[in-house]
């Protein structure tokens, strides 16, 4: 996928191809399992903390529920042995432990609609929190469920991002 991405400085354009791939550099194929990866085209000397962290969040909030939705063992490769999952107040550690959590939940099909995504930069190393609100319909239910779901992803030394930290809530009014 290729998306053009404002940049934070109004005077530079760079044309990003946002990238999920298997393993940091690696073209992806259909199908796979993937990481976000960011790889600028032009300028050159692109930098990511340049790059409209909106964007970026969007392109991941878009890939993370769809992956969700259509298999959710294919989540693994966004989290490392050090990420972390509180699903409702339980804390999992660890890309496996995460992946059979999510593989466990009581349902088989759902549909996630996003109905917010904020972010912010986070840290001096590229880091990015991202809130994201939404309804949960979960196959053969009439109403769906509102969740909120907070992501802190953190660069990799190849330009991709992983999951560091993963909060997931039901919200119940």
């Amino acid at each position: 996928m290729e998306l053009t991405l404002p940049l934070l400085e109004p005077s530079a354009n760079a044309v990003v191809s946002i990238c999920f791939s298997p393993k940091p550099g690696v073209v992806p194929k259909h199908g796979g399992t993937y990481f976000l990866s960011l790889t600028s085209l032009t300028p050159p000397n692109f930098n990511l903390t340049r790059m409209d962290p909106d964007a970026v969040a969007k392109a991941f909030v878009d890939h993370y529920y769809s992956t969700f939705d259509a298999n959710r063992a294919n989540l693994g490769n966004l989290y490392q042995d050090n990420s972390m999952l509180t699903f409702e107040g339980q804390k999992i550690q660890g890309s496996p432990n995460i992946v059979a959590k999510l593989s466990s939940l009581p349902f088989q099909q759902c549909k996630h609609s996003v109905s917010t995504v904020d972010c912010q930069p986070s840290g001096p190393t590229g880091g990015m929190l991202v809130f994201v609100s939404g309804n949960l319909q979960l196959a053969g239910e009439q109403h769906a469920l509102k969740f909120s779901q907070m992501f802190h992803l953190m660069p990799t030394p190849q330009g991709s991002f992983f999951v560091q930290n993963d909060i997931f809530r039901l919200n119940y009014a």
